[in-house]
């Protein structure tokens, strides 16, 4: 055997041994210290699985199955510390590129994390600039929250600085903050549907500022674009006592026939609407937080059609009638107040105005989707005038009018040219 195939031989050697000696260190010997730090940092008992060194998918530490409280307030299937040279001339002093991957907390443990970041004076302990955070899921009584990746920045001693957490379609991102004792919140969306009793219901975009404390979330900053077009507000989120959030949406000009179709593609409305909407949601947990509701919206729709509902007709006939579905009303304005309550829909002073022709009333929405409610309908030119009280019945989308006759004061001749 030549001379360099000898050293070839006695280099792959060495180089094997010095690969291997990572997988045969015993990390196990590190790990009563490692759980002792990260104890004291988050004031909570910690306990790691196991402490093993991969070369795949790159040379890599791994802390597997970290277990947090007595409890299991939280659980995180691995941190991977990456082997590169920057945290190897950094080690005592910051890591960078630390991944945390399927994270699980309970909902108290999560609100309480930023405030359990103890400091870490004079560096006593390893420091991470930033974590990733991969497939995070919040626990909640019934559900989850996720799963969602982001970043969790700390300062210099250790201490909270900021995280942001994007959902797994990319769509919403929330950053948190420190401001004093509270926190910055700013939320955004795009093509987003949020949680709650309307799944339909879209938003274009969605931007939430406001501040959160240990009792809940001022929203003072709300921007909705919603079937294109803007609405304004703010809200308020607490969960002391159960949970419950109100607030206000103020929109000028929205087109109203996308946001009707939600409720009956077949008995809707046209037009642009001007409205003020106050909620209120309140249940026992976030599970169920929209199992009470409360939503009061003053409106008012100007030049358009109102669709599958034709109130003109029955001023035509003095005999008694039925309309059933059909045809459509066209209106210079309509206005009103929508109420919604549990499930218990109300229309009320309903004011419709078009020309010559009004009409005037109210009606309700039941869980089944049956109408009820009196309508009082006139038509005048002039000093003739004829009206019509109509009855409402019939489901939301197959209506019923149903009239005594119309009143028609005066000969019959002067009242045909009304029509």
């Amino acid at each position: 055997m030549s001379a360099l195939k000898k050293l070839l031989i006695i280099v792959v050697v060495l180089v094997a041994i010095v690969a291997a000696i990572p997988l045969l260190f015993p990390y196990d010997r590190y790990k009563a210290d490692i759980e002792q730090a990260v104890s004291a940092r988050l004031d909570i008992p910690v306990s790691i699985s196991d402490i093993a060194f991969s070369y795949d998918p790159k040379p890599q530490l791994a802390l597997k199955q970290l277990t947090m409280g007595k409890q299991g307030e939280a659980e995180i299937a691995q941190i991977i510390v990456p082997i590169t040279l920057r945290n190897l001339i950094n080690l005592r002093t910051e890591l960078t590129d630390v991944v945390l991957e399927q994270a699980q907390f309970k909902q108290d443990f999560a609100l309480s994390l930023p405030g359990r970041l103890k400091p870490n004076p004079g560096g006593r302990d390893i420091n991470f600039a930033k974590l990733k955070l991969k497939d995070l899921t919040i626990q909640l009584t019934q559900r989850k929250i996720g799963p969602l990746s982001g970043t969790l920045q700390l300062n210099q001693d250790g201490t909270f600085k900021l995280v942001t957490l994007t959902d797994a379609d990319e769509r919403a991102t929330l950053t948190i903050k420190p401001e004093g004792d509270k926190f910055g919140l700013d939320f955004t969306a795009n093509n987003w549907v949020a949680p709650g009793p309307y799944p339909d219901a879209r938003f274009d975009q969605l931007i939430l500022r406001g501040v959160a404390d240990k009792d809940g979330i001022l929203i003072d900053d709300v921007q909705a674009l919603i079937f294109g077009s803007p609405a304004v507000g703010v809200a308020q989120l607490s969960w002391v006592e159960g949970w419950k959030l109100t607030g206000s949406l103020q929109t000028r000009s929205m087109q109203v026939e996308p946001l009707i179709s939600l409720a009956s593609a077949t008995t809707r409305s046209t037009g642009r609407m001007a409205a003020t909407a106050d909620f209120e949601f309140s249940g026992d947990s976030y599970e169920n937080l929209f199992s009470k509701r409360r939503v009061s919206v003053k409106f008012s729709v100007r030049d358009g059609n109102l669709h599958n509902f034709d109130l003109i007709t029955p001023l035509k006939s003095q005999s008694p009638s039925v309309l059933q579905r059909g045809g459509q009303t066209r209106f210079d304005t309509l206005a009103g107040e929508y109420l919604l309550e549990d499930t218990q829909v109300s229309l009320r002073s309903l004011q419709l105005n078009s020309g010559k022709f009004s009409a005037s009333g109210g009606l309700t929405i039941s869980p089944e989707r049956k109408l009820g409610g009196r309508i009082n309908t006139r038509l005048s030119s002039g000093s003739i005038v004829v009206n019509a009280p109509l009855a409402i019945a019939g489901t939301l989308d197959a209506p019923e009018l149903r009239s005594a006759g119309a009143y028609k004061p005066g000969s019959s001749e002067n009242t045909t040219q009304i029509f």
